[in-house]
């Protein structure tokens, strides 16, 4: 089914972000200080910005990030860089390397992930370098806590993204993109444990899921690359509504603002033609769309 054949979702741009980010992705939101956070992960950038003053802050990092989580203490964060887990202090720069799941695996890195509702941080790895694809065991998703304990849970993964929980915290939701797959997991939330899988939805060719957040009424809303689009899904899978996006790399989403009603969208040029991004300027840009739904707040990672 194509997109226009879908139904749109109430939606109005709220603010648009001319960040031109190549790999903007992982964006969240901190609810006590107000500000949207993402990363631009191929420039080694981090982004923060104040809906309240309308202030965009950067700083450059010394790796990659995949994916991050708050915390209690101010200006450290719990973070997937490329190469493993760390606790990285933002303001003066500190690392505190606490794993490096991947290490054996020198095509992948870490990607996309996220703080579950008990406050352990996941992430997922992702095969990184194509030509060595066929030979690669894949990558694996992975749960950090807070004493530094990773524990592996799935493996022979392409590209891991789209982690988010429901909000009864029962349910694990992850998306292989190249494998155009979402899948819902049973989920033990006093043990942090997966259970039986079940399809939960896939996507056309050419379009694949990215990453995803849940809202208040267990909704999933899934970024989905090279779909110019946002889907929002039911708790059964099927497809509720499409927010057209004006770019074709949609990469990531978040709610934000007071009321949580703000749907905030990541985007990306990278690998985009001169021509393409004659097509689509706004690519790598930031979307700020009023939606009529509610999101959840995040949680913060929980440590020892």
């Amino acid at each position: 089914m194509n997109t226009v054949d879908l139904p749109p979702l109430k939606a109005t741009l709220h603010t648009q972000l001319p960040v031109a980010n190549q790999l903007g992705e992982g964006v969240i939101w901190h609810h006590s200080t107000r500000t949207l956070w993402w990363t631009d992960i191929e420039a080694c950038k981090l982004y923060s910005y104040s809906l309240d003053r309308e202030f965009l802050q950067e700083w450059s990092v010394p790796e990659r990030i995949g994916s991050f989580g708050f915390t209690s203490k101010p200006d450290l964060l719990v973070v997937a860089f490329a190469s493993g887990f760390a606790l990285y202090n933002y303001s003066n720069g500190d690392i505190q390397w606490l794993a490096h799941p991947e290490q054996q695996r020198p095509a992948n890195r870490l990607n996309d992930g996220r703080v579950d509702r008990q406050g352990r941080f996941w992430a997922g790895g992702m095969v990184e370098h194509r030509e060595r694809e066929q030979n690669s065991q894949g990558a694996g998703l992975y749960c950090l806590v807070g004493d530094c304990r990773v524990q592996q849970h799935l493996d022979g993964i392409r590209i891991s993204n789209g982690l988010c929980w429901s909000p009864e915290a029962d349910i694990l939701y992850h998306a292989d993109s190249p494998r155009r797959v979402i899948t819902a997991y049973a989920f033990n939330a006093t043990e942090g444990s997966l259970g039986a899988p079940r399809l939960f939805a896939t996507t056309p060719e050419g379009i694949h899921p990215d990453g995803a957040t849940i809202d208040s009424a267990g909704q999933l809303w899934s970024a989905q690359w090279g779909g110019s689009r946002v889907v929002c899904y039911d708790r059964q899978g099927q497809i509720r509504g499409v927010l057209t996006v004006p770019v074709s790399q949609v990469s990531c989403v978040a709610f934000a603002g007071p009321q949580l009603n703000l749907l905030c969208i990541t985007s990306a040029r990278t690998g985009l033609s001169e021509e393409q991004l004659l097509v689509e300027p706004d690519a790598g840009d930031l979307f700020i769309y009023e939606v009529d739904a509610h999101g959840l707040p995040e949680t913060g990672f929980v440590l020892a």
